[in-house]
């Protein structure tokens, strides 16, 4: 089940979080997303607990992820899809989805693929010094 997040929610976010990035957003940054106007904090619940999570912003015709993770024990289920595809059908109004991910996250890059992403280029450094990012998009169509 896919649900708004919720102050509740953010231990085990922030344990996801934490297992699945070497430079992890802080807990003041996620109670932040908890409250803002322009972005969406969603849950994917299996089995009573919170097996990921996605974070993105709207703003205009545009929108971007900001982060995206599951649960080690919940890994290869489809998981990430249903919460990117959540993000796609709540954005269909808007023009463009963004993305950056880590250029050596092989299984991320192939479901951004997967899901039409397309790579519009890469950014030095963008993860600490020698860690890369692609940058992807989404183009989306008005309706």
């Amino acid at each position: 089940m896919i649900r708004k997040a919720s102050a509740d929610d953010l231990d085990a976010v922030m344990a996801i979080e934490q297992s699945s990035f070497s430079r992890p957003w802080s807990r003041k940054s996620f109670e932040a997303e908890l409250f803002k106007a322009s972005g969406n904090f969603l849950v994917y619940e299996a089995d009573g607990e919170v097996a990921g999570y996605i974070i993105f912003w709207t703003v205009l015709d545009e929108a971007e992820i900001a982060d995206v993770a599951v649960a080690e024990q919940f890994k290869r289920q489809q998981i990430a899809e249903r919460l990117i595809n959540r993000c796609i059908e709540m954005n269909q109004d808007t023009r463009v989805i963004y993305l950056e991910v880590g250029i050596d996250n092989e299984p991320a890059v192939r479901l951004y693929k997967k899901l039409g992403f397309n790579v519009n280029g890469e950014i030095k450094d963008y993860y600490g010094t020698g860690k890369n990012a692609l940058r992807m998009s989404l183009e989306l169509c008005r309706k």
